[in-house]
């Protein structure tokens, strides 16, 4: 039996509705017809260009990506103009593309969800409420007490980092933590993750004025990477959907789906 695409937007909007997206943001079916039918999905964290000849190449006719595709407004189609040339690029060879981005950060389940249980947190709550009973982002408790030395040692091996960028005192016991996906250090985060008492923080895209601002707050942080953060649903997202679909082929991105290798 035919799949069509439109039967994996509702799939995936039962773990993810696109109610649950922040107003500025732009969530669903960016480019393509719902109606036809799934040879192969694709899933990665960005759709670029080297994403499109990945679907093309592996006959993937469907990506499905966490950040938009497209995000801001578009007013013509210049090939010389990245976003331009990758829609291009995937009409040109018959690909959707469907893109959940902060409904899935505050879906349970989705990427705050996965990080949490990366880190193998305990009591998890919400930390930023977004609307009734939803937030962005996670608190939660470590199994184990430890230093502030052993968690970034921790961390780094869980998300598979090469490097991560600090701030705190090394010596510190650690034992509650907060912790955002993507980009999200900002005051707002900072001061209910202190208010929630976390003794660190995680996110990414953290600045230099991010980390003095934590060490004011008196909280250790952590950055992990926007991508590092993020990338790790990617696979999350194949078994939600293989789950219900079994006959598909649901593959993850290897050039945007995967953790960074050693150097």
């Amino acid at each position: 039996m035919s799949v069509k695409i439109k039967d994996i937007i509702e799939h995936i909007e039962k773990l993810a509705p696109k109610t649950l997206a922040e107003s500025w943001d732009n969530v669903g079916l960016m480019v393509g017809d719902e109606n036809e039918n799934v040879t192969k999905i694709l899933v990665a964290l960005d759709c670029r260009d080297k994403v499109i000849d990945e679907a093309v190449e592996k006959g993937a006719n469907l990506i499905i990506t966490h950040h938009p595709f497209i995000f801001k407004g578009i007013k013509s189609l210049d090939y010389n103009i990245p976003i331009s040339r990758r829609i291009v690029k995937a009409v040109k060879n018959d690909i959707a593309v469907y893109s959940a981005h902060t409904n899935l950060d505050i879906a349970e389940g989705g990427t705050n969800t996965v990080l949490a249980e990366l880190l193998e947190l305990e009591n998890i709550e919400g930390l930023l409420p977004t609307g009734e009973n939803t937030f962005l982002g996670k608190t939660g408790y470590l199994k184990n007490e430890m230093t502030f030395k052993e968690f970034v040692l921790f961390v780094k091996k869980k998300l598979k980092a090469n490097s991560l960028a600090i701030n705190g005192d090394m010596n510190r016991s650690i034992k509650k933590i907060g912790l955002c996906t993507g980009k999200a250090c900002d005051m707002d985060f900072l001061s209910l993750a202190v208010e929630k008492e976390c003794d660190a923080y995680i996110s990414g895209d953290i600045g230099y004025h991010d980390a003095q601002t934590a060490e004011d707050l008196g909280i250790c942080i952590i950055d992990g990477t926007h991508y590092l953060t993020e990338v790790i649903a990617v696979p999350e997202i194949c078994k939600y959907i293989r789950k219900k679909f079994s006959q598909l082929d649901v593959i993850a991105s290897e050039v945007n789906g995967q953790t960074l290798m050693e150097i």
